[in-house]
């Protein structure tokens, strides 16, 4: 696990509105980093890892993560 996946993992979710859509299958943070997906795009990071990555995020950044779908609130709610 690691806070490097998770701070490319909130990139990417900024600029991938692919990925970002596919988040809504996840509803709990523990199904997408257990998830094929988060293994196939290589990230590799667990709850606490991307609650500090999130943590040096701008407000501006944070509102871009685009998971915000009652399904997936773990992301930016």
């Amino acid at each position: 696990m690691s806070l490097d996946s998770a701070r490319k993992f909130c990139q990417r979710v900024q600029s991938d509105e692919n990925l970002a859509k596919q988040l809504a299958n996840y509803p709990e943070i523990e199904d997408f980093c257990n998830s094929d997906l988060a293994k196939a795009e290589g990230f590799s990071f667990n709850k606490d890892e991307l609650a500090a990555a999130k943590q040096e995020l701008t407000k501006e950044q944070i509102d871009n993560l685009h998971c915000h779908t009652e399904a997936c609130n773990w992301l930016g709610g």
